[in-house]
Formats: C-alpha cells, structure tokens, sequence
C-alpha cells in the first residue's frame, strides 16, 4: 500500500510551528532570514532555529527549509552558508526555485531531500522530467484534475499540491507586477501584493481563498504525496484551525468515513477566508473583485507541544560550487520579437539577426519565404502537457530556424534546434548561465537585473533585454483583454495561449544606456515591440555597432524598468 498522503503545514513563527506541530501536522516548512519566498514572515533566527528543529524532531515531524528565491551572483556565497548551517541543524529537506543549484547541493549533501519550488513554475512532465536528482516537485496552482492526472503518470518523482490558502492571479515566478512597481520583487520574497489593489475602481485581480477539503479522496487517489496549505504569513489560529481540520479530514478517508459539512467549511473561514474557491482543480473562477477582509479568533493561545533533549548526528558534507571561467559572447546580435508580417520584414531591414514570431502564426511559412534572416518560433509560456502535441506539430510543419521557449519544457522535447530562453525562465547568475549552456539552450536574461549587475556576470554569453513589452503577469484564469488602471499607471490585458498576460503601458527603452552592456563584452539584444519596428530596430543596430544615437525626440515615451536599480 502507498504511504500515507502528508500533510504540510505552514510556519512562519515559532507560534505557528507549535500550532502546527500540535495538530496534526507530518511535516513542516519554515524560512531562516533570508532567500526565501517569504521574508516579510517572521521567520527563525538563531535559537529559535533550533527551538524549532528540536520540537519537530521530538514529535517526528519533518523540516523542510525554504530557501526558494532568485539568487543574484553576490549572494550565492551566502546562500550556501546559510544552507550548510540548516544541514547541520537537521532540516529533512531544502525547497529552491533555482534549478543550476539541484547538482550542487547533491553532490554537497549527499542525503538531504531537495524540493523544487513552485516559484520554479512547473506545469508539464517534459518540464518536471528535466530534474531528474530531486525528490519532489511543488506543482504550479493552476492545473486542474485531468492536467495532475498527466503529471502523475509521466513523473516518477513525489508531487506536491496546495490545497488551501492564498493564491496568485500570476503563475508563480513568472510575476513582475511588484519588483516593476517598488523594487519589491515576488521572486526574491518581497512582494508587496499589487494583485490586491484597486483597478478600475474594484479588488480587479484579487483572488478568492482556494479550499480544496473536498477533493481530498480525489488528490489521494490521483497519487498525489503532499498535500500543503499556504499561510507563513498567517496566525498561530490559522494554522491549529487548518491543521486540525485537514489532519481529521485526511485521516477520515483512511478510515472510510471521509465527510465534509457545512460546519467545517464554517470552521475554516473563522480561521481566514476571501471567500472560498476550487479554483484550477474544479475550473472555478478564483475572482473576488470585491474586497473581502479574512477573519481570524482574537484569543492568543500557546500551543503545547512535547520537547525532549535532541543530540544532532554529525553531517558529512563538503561544499562544492562551480568554479565559472570568463566568456564573452562570440558576436554581435539583434534578436527582435514581431507580431505580423510586416514587422518582420522590417526588422530583417533594419538590422535584426534573428527574426521570433510566434510559432502558430499562420503566415509563419511565407513570412520565412519573405527574409533572409533566421526565423525563430515563439512558443507559449503556458505550456500544459496536453499543449506539446500540438506545439510540436507546429515545428514539425513549418521547420523554424530555432526556438524562442517560453517554458522551459521546451528544451526536453528533443527537438534538434537552437533553443533560447524567454526571460520568464528566469536565468539569474553564473551558475543559472552555466547550467542553461549545458542544456544547450540560450538565455535572455532577467529584466530584474540591473545594468550593473549584468555587467558583473563572469559569463557575457547571454542577451539582453533592452526595448519593448514589459510583460508582468502570466495568468491561466481567463479575464476580458482590455485596460486596468490604478493611482500609478495603466496596464494592458492581452489574450495569449491559454490565458492572459498583463503588460505595462508604456514599453522599456534603454536607447544609449544599453552602450553600458556592451563596454562590459554583453553583445546581443533583445527587441519586443509591434511599436514603430523598423524604426526602432534600426536604432538598436547603430548602437550595438557602436554609434551613439540621437534619441532625445522619442525617449520620453519609454521608461527604464529594472536597468538602473534592479530589484531587492
């Protein structure tokens, strides 16, 4: 017989950890002060660390550390510190977004479990089998019964769901809506929740809480290995109530006596509730567009948990980081992303190297006739393994000159052709760089980088974003294309394969400033715009030839994004 599905609970204090350990909880995961998707929460410093590996350890609860953040190139020293320390401490697993770090700490820390994050945006088995020395994936929110079904049979690794709690309109890791607004990046663990605010006069992108207490005969039968609720953020009540109720519910349908009343819906919402949702699973709409305040027991209650003197057995481990040798890209080149015909044609005029046009464009093989230049298929960002088929179908028919992948399962389709890397695959140091060249795959990299801080990569063999559509969110729920507007800004909403993206109004232009990232040996650019194309094409070839451009006309049209300061 399977092994009993877990229950993983959250804790961003050691409040909540007790209130988790006291009801029911088979594992945990917490955040030490830094790298990790939560680092408003309390958090674990010091002996509160160890407070907490002890009590969990004295009631055989497993420790799972998030350390699920982008890492830029001067962290990545400390990161490895801080994680040596937690391996020493005793945690059972370590939950990461960044991919290039799975054969470091293998090779590091032989026996500790690695999780990867939802940050890191999984939703298909071509993506999920690339990994394949991890124990377990925490699947994207946004896949329905049918999708994990897919995702089961095709991956031979322990899965992880959410299954209550706070949700994001956006795919996780795949939003810039708050570092773009603040500096307060979502993928480095300081979102300031811009989803929550006001547009066009109502709560436009707040989502409902997801509640999925009823499906949980369904998900243990999917062969589903965890079942985790949300809520670092949250209330020492909150994580006793969910516990409890989650823990009986789990343990209920073990006995045959699996049954879900009103009441505890009630008894849950005390807890904290935006209303409740389904969501991806049931293909629920996840809107509230009117504000709804959560509730939870003003009482403060101290949990009560058994604690008894835990002598840690002594971790071998020796830290092995890749040593990364200098590289310069071998030549200069314009990479232009178009939208019609036309544009394309234009670009290749103007001075593009590498035409991308989105793959299921129908006049994709006479816009190939039409230039001279390479053309590339853009493939969706939202890829589900239902997509590959058809996507694949599509590269086989009109035999692109190479890829532009929007998911970065993508690159484990076999399909033979140079591959770059959308910069939602989130390419973000040295190692990230090297661990992308040895899947043969080309990055652009992350618009949340600073000029400065690309300069500073050992490795130039990589693009740049310089000009075009700043794509914030990447969403799977459906919304009308349109206008949404706040205090600060307009945003569009775009349709795209399988959902919708929201884009900044006005487009990035860094003209001149990108003469920054060429004096530091970074010779390839990136162009996305249907906005004045062969114009602007044009003005980026002169400056990747190295003249300077008079720009002074158009440049107030545009802003400079990430460029000057990066993110948190």
């Amino acid at each position: 017989m399977k092994n009993k599905i877990e229950l993983l609970l959250p804790a961003g204090s050691l409040g909540n950890l007790k209130a988790a350990v006291a009801n029911g909880a088979d594992s945990v995961y917490i955040g030490l002060d830094k790298f990790n998707a939560r680092e408003s929460a309390t958090n674990f410093r010091g002996e509160y660390f160890k407070e907490a590996i002890k009590i969990c350890k004295s009631n055989n609860v497993r420790v799972y550390l998030t350390m699920n953040t982008l890492i830029k190139n001067s962290e990545i020293k400390e990161f490895f510190k801080q994680l040596v320390y937690a391996y020493e401490q005793g945690i059972d697993a370590v939950i990461i977004q960044e991919p290039s770090f799975i054969s470091i700490i293998k090779e590091s820390f032989p026996d500790l479990f690695i999780h990867l994050s939802t940050q890191a945006g999984i939703m298909n088995s071509a993506h999920a089998n690339i990994f394949k020395n991890i124990e377990r994936i925490i699947l994207a929110r946004e896949l329905n019964k049918e999708k994990l079904k897919c995702l089961r049979k095709n991956v031979n690794k322990e899965l992880e769901v959410f299954i209550h709690g706070a949700l994001c309109v956006s795919f996780s890791g795949s939003c810039l809506f708050s570092s773009f607004l603040g500096g307060r990046s979502g993928n480095r663990g300081k979102c300031a929740q811009p989803c929550r605010k006001i547009y066009n006069n109502c709560y436009y992108l707040s989502t409902k809480e997801l509640c999925l207490i009823k499906k949980i005969p369904e998900l243990i039968e999917l062969g589903i290995d965890s079942l985790k609720i949300e809520g670092r953020m949250r209330t020492p009540y909150y994580v006793a109530t969910v516990a409890s109720i989650y823990r009986k519910a789990i343990d209920d349908y073990y006995k045959g006596d699996f049954k879900i009343t009103d009441e505890i819906i009630s008894k849950l919402k005390t807890a904290f509730s935006r209303e409740f949702t389904e969501g991806s699973f049931s293909s629920e709409s996840v809107f509230n567009k009117m504000k709804a305040h959560g509730s939870s027991a003003p009482e403060i209650k101290e949990y009560i948990v058994n604690t008894k003197d835990i002598k840690l057995e002594k971790r071998d481990y020796e830290l092995k980081i890749p040593e990364i040798k200098t590289k310069q890209s071998k030549e200069k080149r314009l990479l232009v992303r178009v939208y019609n015909k036309s544009d394309a044609v234009l670009a290749a005029e103007n001075g593009a190297d590498i035409i991308y046009y989105d793959i299921f464009a129908k006049d994709f093989l006479e816009t190939q006739k039409l230039i001279s230049k390479p053309v590339y298929g853009v493939t969706p960002r939202i890829m589900f393994d239902s997509d590959i088929p058809k996507i694949t179908d599509e590269i086989k028919n009109k035999n692109p000159s190479g890829i532009l992948a929007g998911n970065l399962g993508m690159i484990n389709l076999n399909l033979h052709l140079p591959i770059h890397l959308d910069y939602n695959c989130n390419c973000f140091n040295d190692i990230d760089l090297k661990f992308y060249e040895e899947k043969e795959a080309y990055p652009i990299i992350s618009p949340e980088l600073s000029i400065n801080e690309q300069t500073e990569f050992k490795n130039k063999n990589f693009a740049s974003f310089v000009h075009g559509k700043m794509r914030l969110m990447t969403i799977a729920h459906q919304l009308q294309e349109g206008w949404i507007n706040d205090n600060k800004g307009r945003f569009k909403i775009n349709k795209i394969n399988n959902g919708v993206e929201i884009l900044n109004e006005r487009e990035l232009g860094l003209f001149n400033k990108a003469k920054n990232l060429l004096k530091s040996g970074i010779n390839n650019f990136y162009i996305d715009t249907d906005i004045k194309v062969g114009e602007i094409t044009k003005i980026y070839r002169q400056i990747l030839d190295g003249k300077t451009v008079d720009v002074s006309k158009i440049k107030q049209n545009y802003v400079l994004g990430w460029s000057e300061k990066g993110v948190l």
